[in-house]
């Protein structure tokens, strides 16, 4: 009777009672030990509710959580009128409703908090020395290990102490972001949050929960051109100069006493370090033209110039064309504005601010924080979801699919059936693909970061040869500058390849629109024609009208700030850490949080609801962390990350019924000897009993990132799932990897010297690396590989022990080869996956699946050290003015169908099955005994074939 009562509650009244949330009911409240239903007799949530804010109130004024509580004011502006007069024209226009809390406050919070444990208030800088090479390198992660903070931190402990203080001095590193934002999917209601982060915080704990300012809007009918862009400016910096109020900037001087949580008294100086918005926030905050001559917010570039993106000249322009705050040009603007009535976008006032890109906006953050040494210009750091998810590949995309429609519409819908056969790949790597991809219908930023992962098999061939090569190695060097810049640890070396990697993506994309884009009249695409006819809808006019039925041409425009951007990633990793610290997407991500309190909300007065939602979760989030942090030692890990896979002892088949089943399939073929020779190989003395065997469907697989994380992949069976292994070949031209299909995942019983053990093996089919084929970072090309053909002696299949499993990897078809049956004798098969009755006829390794793999391919993890037997030089070339930016279009080893070419598996009779070296990695002791079926290629390498691009 009580599961028809909570399953009668949860499929009636209100519809956002999702499963989960009544699997936690049950588990967090129902069925725990201390929970009494006698207690709630005669209970009502309206009733508690007001308890629960009134027992805040109740705290005395000077405690800490009391002080930090929101506050409510009105925020005023001056709106000019154009009238002539000397005591100023401006009429007031006062927005109700502005609810904050005040910086210090929330900064003496954070410190008397439990979380602040895990705070780091000495910056410190990591250096890793390379176990093969010797060499010493800088990492670059947190912002408390990044340039900017040591640099603050020598700073403020070089202050001269007159007041004989001697607390330990620490900075708060300020970190924020703000976005305005729809709290529904109809209607108007809007807020415009602001979050504040504190570097302290690794990235790695730090939660996007703190919110600390909504800012009201209000409402437009009309837009207003030139006065209404100027009140929102005048808005902004308005709510700045309240929130760096008086004891912020008496903190940023001479800091604030804090006793923090592990008791200990610290002066607190904090210090923003960077502000993360889009760019029409951007230019709201610094004051500048957002449409000017120079757009950026750190430097002074002509747009022009933008599309040197790369080039040496280009950086050096950069550097020594930093952008500055002009106090007294603003102020007599302001005068003409204010009391000689001249009009905001009047020729005399905009020749006297156009010369300095300025506007007539005092800034907050110049005014207030200016005098004490602050740059406002460096805290706004690179946009990485923005400028190139959202930005340059999104245009670059855009206009591909341009190009198919001026070249072959049908190509459009080949574009398409090929991502949707493009498998999805970890937790959230890579998702399925829409069925229309090119119609890029409500696409998210990670929408276009897989099309990005995997867009090269899909465009090769829909192009003519020529472009069809520009294109490619465009895709690719798009892939590899978004893999490095998306990194979360970086060294020096790293940041030298990302350097070059963005020359070379400056070099392909002039190549592209100087060759292609050149060669091609290209217009609108069908969506952005609908687009246009809609808005005439809503508003017809002569000139709307005279477009009716065309479609303009489009042009493919490199004169963007959002391209210009890409050149200052190095250096602000540099300075501040990589780039997941600051990314908008973490404020993109926060804003559910606010979505979620205004669906709690009656819709009627929002914002003040908004705040005591907040308050009432972060109370409750204290109370849980209090909870959470005394019984934390109780608590043990429930699946040890040591463990290197796991298997379910689940699914126990009888072998001999299994292969009865199976017979005339061409994996069982020889299945008993393969699986004894490999056992014995593993283990000598062993007598087995292969009467009965596990066949687990899930094999979870962990693995050290490149950024020295624990992660985890987990594989099934039936979905054709693909590891990969160490390769042990040496020598010029061998491949880094092995890679082989998993069929089953098996756990056998057999008994070594008197004692019961169980062996793990997993059960794969071969795939071997195409000869010939030139494929690397500096070709601009993807591994390519393909299963060994079943003959006797290719050895199509084999056992692999699991513990020499690296991880999964990815692999999506060369689709302009097509598929073919020659490789597997004809009929069914436990190797074909759901829905597959032939194989395609050669695949790539999608090494831009995610940043781990793209690590592991291009030896810049930290992690990976171990796999790396040898250096490896990454083979960068310089890149100036007067290069020649032409890429070879030549690509040795690609000549021909495959069908045409011989295949045949390596067998490495030179290599001892049981021996060992004390030389190489652990996971390479005893490899090749541990592996049968001699998967590592379709043809054995010779000492000329050196195609194989050496940096992979």
């Amino acid at each position: 009777m009580s599961v028809w009562r909570l399953m009668t509650w949860m499929l009636t009244g209100s519809k956002q009672k999702s499963d989960a949330e009544v699997n936690r009911l049950v588990s967090c409240v129902i069925t725990a030990d201390d929970f009494w239903p006698e207690d709630l007799r005669h209970f009502n949530a309206r009733t508690e509710l007001k308890r629960f804010d009134a027992s805040e109130e109740d705290l005395q004024s000077d405690h800490i959580f009391r002080k930090d509580g929101w506050m409510e004011t009105s925020v005023s502006i001056e709106v000019p009128t154009r009238d002539r007069d000397p005591d100023g024209n401006g009429q007031t226009f006062t927005v109700s409703s502005f609810f904050y809390r005040k910086l210090t406050a929330v900064i003496e919070t954070a410190f008397s908090d439990c979380a602040s444990k895990f705070f780091h208030l000495t910056p410190f800088r990591r250096i890793w020395q390379s176990a093969v090479t010797g060499k010493e390198q800088q990492l670059y992660d947190e912002l408390y290990t990044s340039d900017a903070w040591i640099k603050a931190h020598d700073e403020v402990q070089k202050q001269r102490r007159d007041d004989g203080c001697t607390l330990e001095w620490v900075i708060a590193g300020l970190m924020l972001s703000s976005d305005a934002t729809h709290l529904t999917q109809f209607g108007h209601a809007s807020a415009w949050p602001v979050y504040l982060f504190f570097g302290n915080q690794s990235k790695y704990m730090r939660i996007p929960q703190t919110i600390f300012d909504f800012i009201s809007q209000f409402t437009k009918k009309k837009n207003r051109g030139d006065i209404l862009a100027h009140c929102k400016r005048e808005l902004v910096h308005a709510v700045w100069k309240i929130l760096l109020d008086e004891d912020f900037v008496n903190a940023h001087k001479d800091g604030i006493v804090v006793k923090c949580y592990d008791g200990v008294c610290r002066r607190i100086f904090p210090r923003i370090f960077t502000y993360s918005a889009d760019y029409p926030e951007k230019a709201l905050l610094a004051t500048i033209r957002d449409k000017g001559e120079c757009p950026c917010p750190r430097c002074l570039l002509p747009k022009g110039n933008f599309s040197r993106l790369g080039l040496l000249s280009d950086l050096a322009t950069r550097t020594a064309n930093i952008r500055q705050y002009f106090c007294n040009r603003v102020i007599a603007a302001r005068d003409a504005i204010y009391k000689l009535g001249a009009p905001i976008k009047g020729a005399a006032l905009e020749q006297f601010l156009k010369g300095m890109l300025l506007v007539p906006t005092l800034n907050s953050f110049a005014e207030i924080l200016g005098p004490l040494g602050w740059n406002i210009f460096a805290m706004f750091t690179v946009n990485l979801l923005h400028e190139f998810e959202l930005g340059v590949f999104k245009s670059v995309f855009r206009h591909l699919l341009r190009l198919l429609y001026a070249i072959n519409p049908e190509a459009i819908n080949i574009l398409n059936m090929r991502f949707r056969e493009i498998r999805s790949f970890g937790k959230a790597s890579i998702r399925r693909f829409p069925l229309d991809v090119s119609e890029m219908h409500q696409c998210a930023a990670w929408h276009f970061q897989n099309v990005l992962q995997c867009a090269i098999p899909a465009f090769e061939g829909l192009f003519p040869p020529d472009h069809d090569n520009v294109i490619r190695t465009l895709l690719f060097r798009l892939a590899q500058w978004h893999a490095l810049a998306k990194l979360r640890l970086h060294m020096d070396d790293s940041l030298e390849l990302l350097k070059h990697a963005t020359r070379l993506l400056g070099q392909q994309l002039r190549k592209f629109q100087e060759f292609t884009c050149a060669s091609f009249q290209t217009t609108e695409l069908p969506f952005e024609t609908a687009a246009w006819q809609r808005a005439r809808e809503a508003k017809v006019d002569s000139t709307s009208a005279s477009r009716s039925g065309m479609c303009w041409p489009k042009t493919f425009n490199l004169s963007t700030y959002k391209m210009h951007a890409l050149g200052d990633y190095a250096d602000t990793i540099r300075m501040f850490g990589t780039t997941d610290s600051y990314t908008t997407q973490i404020g993109e991500l926060a804003h559910r949080q606010i979505k979620k309190f205004y669906q709690c909300t009656n819709k009627h007065n929002p914002m003040s609801q908004l705040a005591k939602q907040e308050r009432r979760f972060t109370h409750v989030c204290r109370e849980l962390d209090d909870i959470v942090d005394s019984d934390s030692e109780e608590k043990e890990e429930n699946i040890p990350l040591t463990s290197r896979y796991h298997l379910s002892y689940r699914n126990a088949v009888n072998l001999a019924t299994f292969l009865n089943d199976h017979n005339g399939d061409p994996a069982i073929k020889d299945f008993i000897p393969r699986l004894r020779a490999h056992l014995l190989a593993r283990l000598q003395n062993f007598v087995n009993n292969l009467n009965c065997v596990f066949m687990p469907k899930r094999l979870q697989l962990n693995f050290m990132t490149y950024d020295i994380c624990c992660d985890q992949d987990t594989l099934y069976s039936d979905r054709g799932d693909t590891i990969m292994m160490r390769s042990c070949e040496e020598g010029a031209g061998a491949h880094p990897f092995w890679y082989a299909r998993l069929i089953r995942a098996c756990i056998f019983h057999v008994y070594y010297e008197g004692a019961r053990h169980y062996m793990d093996v997993l059960w794969v089919r071969w795939l071997g690396v195409e000869p010939g084929y030139c494929w690397g970072i500096n070709q601009a090309r993807l591994p390519k590989v393909g299963f060994v053909p079943d003959c006797e002696s290719a050895g199509a299949f084999g056992f692999v022990d699991p513990a020499l499993v690296i991880r999964a990897c990815h692999l999506i078809p060369v689709f302009t080869e097509g598929r073919t049956d020659s490789l597997l004798c004809q009929g069914p098969s436990l190797v074909w996956p759901k829905d597959e009755v032939d194989n395609w006829t050669s695949y790539y390794v999608n090494i831009f699946a995610d940043r781990d793999m793209f690590a592991r391919f291009s030896h810049v993890g930290v992690g990976h050290e171990a796999q790396y037997s040898v250096s490896v030089q990454m083979n960068l070339e310089d890149i100036s003015d007067d290069s020649n930016e032409g890429e070879s279009s030549q690509v040795p080893g690609n000549e021909g169908p495959l069908g045409e070419r011989e295949y045949e598996a390596s067998r490495m009779d030179d290599v001892d099955p049981l021996s060992s070296s004390d030389d190489e990695d652990e996971d390479c002791i005893n490899l090749e005994s541990s592996l049968d079926g001699d998967g590592s290629g379709r043809e054995s390498y010779s000492e000329e074939d050196t195609d194989v691009d050496p940096i992979f």
